[in-house]
């Protein structure tokens, strides 16, 4: 049995105060992206600011911090009178790319920072809930000059409906319902009252028969329901075995609902990037969600917590 007592930190949340250099590269590659997202189609409304102020609330614990105190002070201060303008923007942007020194900084990872900086764009162009054709021709501009990232999952996801879509030469209500749901559901990055989307990536195999006893469980993100310590105790009261990292021999890793921002990869993270490359090369757990997993269980029966 997995001891659980080392997941209490996790639940806390209180790692993110020392995740230090790596935790600012990440959350200044988002604000990037997603500053880059919300003035895609030439102006920002009221929504994409919004966004904004969701990015402060995303790092809340560390806004006494610099430079997180510096960028917090910035954009409310732009945001004090309800308008963003290009050149306020233009200015973020700015004084972004200077703490993101790639040259210097040892975090600097391309495939780290290109996701960090994609989830912030797509959290940018869907934050009003509409993509128009400028937002997409920005998106189909950012893939071109990315390329190389799309041989990484999830790029590989998403480039091929972003083809597909400028080969017609138009964007259907299907498809714009389908890419606004997947701008959504994969950026960490979102209003509060914005309602939980549905995770829409079709990850292979991702319809699976799933059996509890006797088999692995490694989870990853935040659960909606149930801490990461509950989530393990479950499991293993129905059975299973609870693990915390990904390795060949693992069953099932879990993608919980809400997204951890302590995460290097701004999707789901290192271990589902570990999952799916295992996969291509024809071994590895097999990655199912927070739903498909509870299902299984109550075949089983009632989800009961553990006194």
């Amino acid at each position: 049995m997995l001891n659980t007592s080392h997941f209490d930190t996790y639940d806390s949340g209180s790692f993110r105060q020392f995740c230090g250099p790596a935790q600012v590269h990440k959350d200044l590659n988002t604000l990037y992206g997603l500053i880059v997202g919300i003035q895609a189609d030439g102006h920002i409304n009221d929504s994409e600011i919004e966004m904004l102020r969701a990015w402060i609330s995303s790092v809340s614990s560390l806004q006494a911090k610099a430079p997180y105190s510096k960028f917090v002070a910035k954009i409310n201060a732009i945001i004090s009178d309800g308008v963003v303008t290009a050149e306020e923007a233009e200015d973020l942007i700015w004084l972004c790319k200077n703490y993101l020194d790639y040259n210097r900084n040892p975090y600097y990872d391309v495939i780290t920072s290109s996701t960090q900086q994609l989830g912030g764009f797509l959290a940018g162009i869907s934050a009003d809930k509409t993509i128009n054709i400028e937002e997409l021709t920005a998106l189909g501009n950012w893939t071109s000059n990315n390329a190389s990232m799309f041989k990484t999952w999830p790029f590989d996801t998403l480039l091929p409906a972003i083809e597909r879509i400028q080969a017609e030469r138009q964007l259907s209500a299907e498809d714009h319902s389908e890419l606004l749901t997947f701008c959504q559901s994969i950026t960490s990055i979102k209003p509060a009252d914005q309602e939980k989307v549905t995770i829409p990536v079709k990850l292979p195999e991702q319809q699976v028969s799933i059996l509890i006893q006797e088999c692995t469980f490694c989870f990853t993100g935040e659960s909606s329901r149930y801490s990461r310590k509950e989530l393990a105790q479950i499991v293993e009261m129905y059975g299973g075995i609870a693990a915390d990292s990904v390795t060949a021999k693992l069953h099932y890793l879990v993608i919980c609902d809400v997204r951890n921002p302590a995460w290097a990869f701004e999707m789901y993270g290192r271990k589902v990037e570990k999952a799916m490359n295992m996969k291509k090369k024809g071994a590895g757990p097999k990655v199912i969600f927070e739903e498909d997993l509870f299902a299984a269980l109550a075949v089983l029966g009632n989800i009961t917590l553990p006194g």
